[in-house]
């Protein structure tokens, strides 16, 4: 929410990682700011499908060619927004290329790697932050856009019994949405 007032028309954000996370950022951004471009990106073309029906934009598996062509649709200025779900070093380091000069690129991602910072990256004036939890107003804003049937998260229900297979597939890529894991079924 930090970041909206960089959103309109004419602006770009990014997504990269399109899971659980990534889907419900997709949404709240295009519910916040309709007018800005939102570009998925991901390592699964099945993810990259969902955030399409979320609402992406565009959707552009991970690496060079997803930086070209940032670049091109941003006539090489850079994104407004990068959101990082991810934290790993390449998902870290497509943000710092793909966002632009006064921009913002949040890291939500928990991976274990680091910003590269230097000079020239991120670009000059870019904010970065890498908050770990938003407001209790932030929250009250999420809970009336689900209310409102503008964010809907999937969910794939497992048992307390199916918790270790739960997380071997989240690990393995493998959850679309989000694991819930409940005592009972």
């Amino acid at each position: 929410k930090r970041s909206v007032h960089l959103l309109g028309p004419g602006s770009t954000a990014v997504v990269i990682g399109a899971g659980g996370l990534g889907q419900m950022a997709i949404q709240v951004l295009k519910a916040l700011s309709g007018a800005t471009t939102v570009v998925a990106v991901d390592t699964s073309e099945d993810k990259l499908k969902i955030a399409t029906s979320m609402g992406a934009d565009e959707a552009l598996i991970s690496g060079d060619g997803a930086v070209t062509r940032i670049k091109d649709m941003t006539k090489g200025q850079g994104a407004e927004l990068v959101l990082d779900l991810v934290g790993i070093t390449p998902t870290l380091a497509m943000a710092a290329q793909v966002a632009r000069v006064l921009g913002h690129l949040t890291i939500v991602g928990v991976g274990s790697a680091a910003l590269p910072v230097n000079f020239s990256s991120p670009p000059h004036e870019c904010a970065v932050a890498s908050p770990f939890w938003g407001s209790i107003p932030e929250l009250i804003d999420v809970i009336e856009l689900a209310k409102a049937g503008k964010i809907r998260m999937l969910v794939e229900h497992f048992t307390l019994d199916e918790a270790a297979n739960a997380y071997q597939l989240l690990h393995d890529g493998k959850i679309q949405g989000r694991a819930v894991i409940t005592p009972h079924a």
